[in-house]
């Protein structure tokens, strides 16, 4: 299995922060189209990288463009 280089085909800025122990990430589209994923600094490289994965899902199945509440998206988004 190819590297999967998903950022090149979306504008996609990753930064971790201190989220205490609250969510894993959040994801935001920005003013200009682009994506913002946000990763909890807590959690581990492995629990990062889930994160990360399920935040590009929200990202490519265009959850932002929708009518579905955050809670509805969730379910939908569940691995």
């Amino acid at each position: 299995m190819g590297v999967m280089h998903l950022n090149d085909d979306y504008n996609i800025n990753v930064q971790i922060l201190d989220f205490g122990n609250s969510v894993p990430a959040v994801v935001t589209i920005n003013d200009d189209g682009s994506f913002s994923i946000f990763l909890n600094a807590r959690l581990s490289y492995e629990r990062r990288l889930e994160a990360y994965w399920h935040e590009m899902r929200h990202i490519q199945n265009q959850d932002f463009y929708g009518d579905m509440s955050v809670d509805e998206m969730e379910a939908v988004n569940e691995h």
